[in-house]
């Protein structure tokens, strides 16, 4: 009986350092690096030189859009889904991503007034060291 007790202990003690863990807040940091904007026949493909590891994408831009998709470019050059955005944002506006990618494709289905991206940053996460 002894032995259930110390690994229920265990398991409790475990399972509370794991919920930490996931709890501690991120602090995000700027890729700062040139990003390049290509325009598509439904978007933008907005480029960084290298690949990095993206957790949040903040589009810049004036007015409202609606009714976006977000593509990240895997290691294949090939585009996958990644967010779907179908109600109206206003800017600025985050995405939680996790990629590791050096470009984002956006694609506008329809459009609201005179809304536009004008720019879009890169963002990770920081090391702890930092």
């Amino acid at each position: 009986m002894n032995r259930w007790r110390c690994l229920l202990l265990i398991f409790v003690c475990l399972s509370q350092m794991s919920c930490g863990a996931l709890l501690t807040e991120q602090v995000y940091v700027l890729i700062d690096r040139d990003v390049e904007e290509k325009a598509t026949f439904h978007g933008a493909i907005y480029s960084l030189p290298e690949r990095a590891n993206v957790r949040k994408v903040v589009l810049l831009g004036s007015g409202k859009i609606r009714n976006i998709e977000v593509h990240v470019r895997d290691k294949r050059n090939q585009w996958k889904p990644a967010k779907k955005v179908p109600g109206g944002i206003e800017f600025p506006f985050e995405i939680p991503l996790i990629a590791k990618t050096d470009a984002i494709k956006i694609i506008k289905h329809s459009m609201t007034g005179a809304g536009r991206i004008e720019t879009i940053q890169f963002y990770t996460v920081a090391d702890k060291g930092d």
